[in-house]
């Protein structure tokens, strides 16, 4: 069960990064493909930070799942999370701010 669990959680924050990077680069496309957007480079960096909030997402679920389950939490692990949470929802609120102003 628990070598279960790691893998599950390793494969889901790898295509989490895989999907962060596939969006900060098709961010553009993906704005003038599929959005009506009165402000598009402002669009844009709603996409781009949303890709950087899945990304810190990714590390969050690497740093909880996968290496706290292998090694002991220490300090370091602990400020790290804490740090990638931290990210994780400064590029969120910073996707939704940026999304609702390009409208």
């Amino acid at each position: 069960m628990r070598i279960t669990s790691i893998l599950f959680s390793a494969l889901l924050a790898v295509g989490m990064v895989v999907a962060g990077v596939w969006a900060w680069q098709q961010a553009q496309d993906l704005v003038l493909d599929h959005w009506n957007a009165g402000r598009p480079e402002l669009a844009e960096w709603a996409v781009r930070s949303a890709a950087i909030a899945v990304v810190a997402l990714a590390q969050v679920i690497v740093l909880l799942f996968v290496a706290g389950r292998i090694y002991r939490r220490r300090t370091l692990d602990s400020v790290l999370t804490l740090t990638a949470g931290v990210v994780f929802a400064l590029a969120l609120v910073g996707a939704i701010a940026c999304g609702l102003a390009g409208r």
